[in-house]
C-alpha cells in the first residue's frame, strides 16, 4: 500500500496557485512588467556529423518572411520576429505565456564550413540549418622537403 504525503498535495495546490497568480499578474500589467521587452530566445540544438553541422532552432509560429539566417566572420546568427496575432477588442486573455516579438541568437563556430553551400528549411516550427564543414586542412600531414643552401 502506498502512502500518501499530505505535505506533497500541499506543495502541489501552492504550486498551482502561484501559476495562477503569475498569470494574472502577466495578463493585468499587458507586458508593461513581466516581457516587458518583448523578446524571446528560440531553443537550439547543435549537432555535427562528419560532413555537416546541423543547428535546429524552435521558432513555432515564426513566418518564413519573418525568419533570417547570416553567417559572418565564424559567427551564425538567426533572427526574426514572432507576431502576436491581432485580435482587436474581441478578445481578453486570461493567460499570455506564448513569447511574441522580435529575437536573435548568435552561436560561435569553431569549426570551417563552407558557407557557400549551406542550406536552410523550415517545417513544422522547427528552422533547420545544414553548414557543410570544409575539409580540415590542419589534420591533413604534409612533408615539407628541406633545401640546401
Amino acid at each position: 500500500m502506498v502512502k500518501r504525503n499530505p505535505a506533497i498535495a500541499e506543495l502541489l495546490q501552492l504550486q498551482e496557485d502561484l501559476n495562477h497568480l503569475l498569470c494574472d499578474l502577466t495578463v493585468r500589467v499587458s507586458g508593461e512588467f513581466l516581457g516587458s521587452a518583448n523578446h524571446w530566445v528560440p531553443n537550439i540544438d547543435l549537432s555535427e556529423d562528419t560532413h555537416e553541422i546541423v543547428v535546429k532552432a524552435e521558432v513555432p509560429g515564426v513566418a518564413q518572411a519573418d525568419l533570417e539566417v547570416v553567417f559572418q566572420e565564424g559567427y551564425l546568427q538567426i533572427r526574426g520576429e514572432k507576431r502576436q496575432p491581432s485580435h482587436g477588442d474581441k478578445v481578453r486573455y486570461l493567460c499570455l505565456e506564448r513569447g511574441y516579438g522580435k529575437f536573435y541568437r548568435t552561436i560561435y563556430l569553431t569549426i570551417a564550413v563552407d558557407i557557400g553551400s549551406a542550406r536552410a528549411k523550415l517545417a513544422g516550427g522547427v528552422l533547420t540549418i545544414m553548414l557543410p564543414k570544409l575539409s580540415n586542412r590542419r589534420k591533413q600531414e604534409k612533408i615539407i622537403p628541406i633545401e640546401i643552401s
